[in-house]
């Protein structure tokens, strides 16, 4: 069930399908991309592909057109490129990564589709050119990284298999294009390898199946608290705490308190005092802020304005000031100062 207080409005792409949303924002950070990428698939990739280099694939062409998506913009799958370890081989390695938190067969058709229009785009744009010495296309790499309630078993998919109903002596025409399986409930929460911010990201994603992300949001977002707290890392504070109140149905005074208990952590330096000062303004602001006001603005309109208060109240225990905390409960600064 996705709730209320944190639900987008209904023109936006990640309304109603907040699975969907999150893996596609977490996925799009190249440095959690890389990482799911070197220790969350077969060690042959990291083996052959300099995961240092990877950087985004321009997506411009994956737009809404009529021929894809129809027209409304939907969630596309993550495109990277990256470089060989080995210099001597000239060309590049396109990766397409999707996630998905069901089983699809067709999710081969899905990331082929796009892997072949980008392949096609390159060739386009280098002028169509006819000899393979002269252009060489990447290779192309595609991923499903895959967390949901249900397993799946297999390492790798096959487009293949989409074909079942082909005869046999046939299936020699069907294109064998083969999808990297990265399956994030074979690792359990104790031995997640990788960055911080890595770790935190898979954490909410099989919390958020298990029933238990709600409770442990704060040890989620915890793991983050030896990195330093700069932009990229609190919008993902923001998605990971939208997330949580999406699919867990999180409190946003729970959601205030275990993000407040984080900036803590680090309190003292240039940018944990920023970040005090102006918390909503920064990155968790993109995550969490129309959220908690949503909420609070329900709360009051049902007569609930003790939900307003609790949340003023934690917040003047944290040592927020009494503007940060008027802007986001809307209470007066009278009613602040009478708070204990």
């Amino acid at each position: 069930m996705v709730s209320n207080d944190f639900a987008f409005p209904p023109d936006h792409p990640g309304h109603g399908r907040p699975h969907d949303y999150f893996g596609r924002k977490t996925i799009g950070d190249p440095l959690i991309a890389a990482d799911l990428l070197r220790y969350y698939t077969q060690p042959v990739i990291a083996e052959y592909v300099d995961l240092d280099s990877l950087q985004a694939e321009p997506t411009h062409f994956f737009g809404p057109t009529q021929f894809l998506t129809g027209p409304k913009e939907v969630i596309l799958d993550v495109p990277y490129v990256a470089r060989f370890r080995d210099d001597t081989w000239e060309s590049e390695v396109l990766m397409i990564l999707e996630h998905k938190s069901s089983p699809d067969l067709f999710v081969p058709l899905q990331l082929a589709t796009q892997a072949m229009l980008s392949l096609y785009k390159r060739w386009t744009d280098a002028g169509r050119p006819t000899s393979r010495q002269k252009f060489k296309l990447p290779m192309p790499l595609m991923v499903l990284v895959y967390c949901g309630a249900e397993e799946l078993d297999d390492e790798t998919l096959c487009f293949q298999e989409i074909f079942e109903h082909v005869p046999e002596s046939l299936k020699m025409f069907v294109p064998q294009f083969h999808l990297l399986v990265s399956n994030l409930r074979r690792f359990d929460y104790e031995h997640l390898p990788g960055r911080p911010e890595t770790q935190a990201t898979v954490e909410a994603m099989k919390r958020s199946f298990d029933g238990t992300l709600a409770e442990q949001l704060p040890g989620v977002l915890g793991r983050m608290d030896v990195v330093p707290l700069d932009d990229r890392i609190m919008e993902l504070v923001g998605t990971i705490a939208w997330f949580g109140g999406c699919v867990a149905d999180i409190a946003p005074a729970r959601i205030v308190d275990a993000v407040t208990n984080l900036i803590k952590g680090q309190k003292g330096t240039k940018m944990a005092e920023t970040i005090q000062k102006g918390i909503f303004q920064q990155g968790v602001e993109r995550g969490i802020e129309r959220g908690i006001e949503r909420g609070i603005e329900r709360g009051k309109a049902e007569g609930e304005t003790g939900k307003a208060l609790e949340i003023a109240r934690n917040m003047k225990r944290k040592g927020y000031s009494a503007n940060d905390i008027a802007d986001l409960t809307g209470l007066s600064f009278a009613e602040i100062e009478q708070l204990d």
